[in-house]
C-alpha cells in the first residue's frame, strides 16, 4: 500500500494523457478536409494542396489510381499539362511522374508535344475538344 502512494498521483495524468491521444487520433480524421475559411472550424490549418488532388485522398496508390488523377489534373488546366504539374498536383517523384504519363501516351488519348522552346506537354485531345466545344 505504501509503495504506491509516491506514484498513485500518476494514474490518473496518465489515463488522461491516454485518452487525449486517442480522441485526437479520432478527430483528425474527421477534421482532416475541412478548409480554414469556412465554417466555424476555420481555426484549422490549411491544407497544402488547394486542389484536392493530391494522392493523399487515395486509399492506394494503384497505376489506374494515378491515371485517373492525372486526367483530372489534365481537365482542370484545360488539357495540356507538363512533368512539373503532374508533380504538384500529386506529390509523386519526378520519375514517377515521367514513367506514369510516359505510360499513358498513345497518340489517341493523349499526346506527348514538344513546343518551340523545347518544354514537354502532354495534350489531352479528348479534353481539349469537349472544352472548345462548350
Amino acid at each position: 500500500m505504501f509503495f504506491w502512494f509516491p506514484f498513485s498521483f500518476l494514474i490518473p495524468i496518465i489515463f488522461i494523457l491516454f485518452a487525449v491521444k486517442i480522441g485526437t487520433r479520432i478527430f483528425r480524421e474527421f477534421f482532416r478536409d475541412l478548409d480554414d475559411t469556412e465554417g466555424p472550424y476555420h481555426w484549422f490549418p490549411k491544407r497544402r494542396s488547394g486542389s484536392g488532388l493530391n494522392l493523399k485522398n487515395f486509399k492506394s496508390k494503384k497505376p489506374q489510381d494515378i491515371e485517373a488523377l492525372i486526367f483530372r489534373i489534365a481537365y482542370k488546366l484545360k488539357g495540356r499539362i507538363t512533368i512539373s504539374d503532374i508533380v504538384l498536383e500529386t506529390g509523386l517523384n519526378l520519375k514517377s511522374a515521367e514513367e506514369t504519363v510516359n505510360g499513358m501516351v498513345d497518340g489517341i488519348r493523349v499526346c506527348m508535344e514538344v513546343d518551340e522552346r523545347g518544354l514537354v506537354v502532354y495534350e489531352f485531345p479528348e479534353i481539349i475538344s469537349r472544352l472548345e466545344g462548350s
